[in-house]
């Protein structure tokens, strides 16, 4: 039992995170064991489990491409973010511009300085390449060093069934999955590899972190040691991805399909905004109204604000790449209840089988992802 699985809440209880809560500010990797607390609740309930499911070689390496990915994808969604507050400030200076009796030429050169930064960060954001790159190069090799974590289990079953309460197991479990690092890509190959990785799966085959097990093993023999680890698994692959992908799916501002909404309804507030506003400024224009007078600086200036706003919104938070994650992550959740079902439902060959099915999913996301987000670069 993983720490995840200790503190899950009661089947068929509803979790609900707050308006403005992100729905992940509590999330661990659990499901490799990455925590003490997680390794402690499994230790304590199952110490067999415990001594062939903890990994600290790859504890150890998944460090060095996690945090860096999480970092790197904060700090891009801090560089979006402040790109639409300087827009938002800007408009606000210029439509305050024409009010400030004395003070116009200092707020409109504010605002014109703000606008133009928000659109320079835009265009980092934009066309920001590298950027991109290493940020999606990280996230795509934490998510190998995961799935070869649960590859080596799925594809060794036997070994590490017997090796729960064997020495001698247990020792060859540690020398093969210690050869198995190899397999893994470099950290610094990877950036240079995912205009590659955007594009489409050429097979299934390509799943496995190492290629042997493109072909599936046999299913080993019943025993008491083979169901705690089935379970255990169940656990770890199963249920701790649906826990993630459902907090992605929840209802809070922080989740994909909700920001989508928001974004959208911005947008077009904003648009609506520009619309009446040069409108405005074209009809005191032809009424004979000069471009320096103060009701025609302020529609115009308005207009322009809000056009800049509503591409900051659009090419930071782009309403079609978040409603494209919200419904990659429903596919993924029900694609991976649909596994989970196979496992629970079928004996020891068929929980194999759901075992393998879900690396493909979870293999098939991975690549969804990084496809998406670097064509939105």
């Amino acid at each position: 039992m993983t720490a995840a699985e200790a503190q899950r809440p009661v089947e068929g209880a509803e979790e609900r995170h707050g308006l403005f809560q992100d729905p992940l500010a509590d999330w661990t990797n659990d499901d490799v064991l990455q925590t003490k607390e997680a390794r402690a609740a499994l230790g304590a309930r199952h110490p067999s489990g415990l001594r062939v499911l903890d990994w600290p070689e790859l504890r150890a390496l998944f460090t060095k491409y996690d945090p860096p990915a999480t970092r790197h994808g904060r700090r891009d969604r801090r560089y979006g973010l402040l790109s639409v507050a300087l827009a938002a400030l800007g408009l606000t200076l210029a439509g305050l511009a024409p009010l400030a009796v004395g003070a116009e030429r200092y707020m409109e050169a504010a605002a014109a300085a703000l606008t133009i930064a928000a659109l320079g960060l835009m265009a980092f954001h934009e066309f920001g390449q590298t950027s991109k790159a290493r940020w999606l190069g990280q996230r795509f090799g934490a998510e190998r060093v995961r799935s070869l974590y649960f590859q080596a289990v799925t594809n060794n079953l036997d070994l590490v069934a017997r090796a729960m309460t064997n020495d001698a197991a247990l020792g060859e479990w540690k020398v093969a999955r210690t050869a198995m690092l190899s397999h893994l890509p470099k950290p610094q190959d990877l950036p240079g590899q995912v205009p590659k990785l955007a594009g489409p799966i050429s097979s299934d085959d390509e799943t496995w972190v190492v290629a042997g097990w493109s072909a599936s093993p046999a299913a080993p023999p019943p025993s008491a040691d083979l169901d705690l680890l089935l379970s255990l698994l169940r656990g770890q692959r199963f249920d701790a991805q649906l826990d993630y992908v459902e907090r992605k799916l929840s209802h809070s501002l922080g989740a994909p399909g909700r920001r989508a909404a928001t974004v959208r309804l911005l947008s077009k507030l904003l648009l609506a905004a520009a619309v009446v506003t040069a409108i405005m400024a074209a009809v005191l224009l032809y009424t004979g109204r000069s471009p320096g007078d103060t009701d025609v600086k302020l529609a115009l200036a308005v207009t322009v604000g809000a056009v800049v706003a509503t591409l900051a919104l659009r090419i930071i938070n782009d309403d079609r790449l978040l409603s494209g994650d919200a419904a990659r992550y429903a596919a993924y959740a029900a694609a991976a209840r649909k596994a989970r079902d196979r496992f629970d439902a079928g004996g020891v060959a068929e929980k194999l089988a759901a075992l393998r099915e879900m690396e493909v999913i979870a293999y098939r996301d991975l690549r969804e992802f990084v496809a998406a987000h670097w064509r939105a670069r």
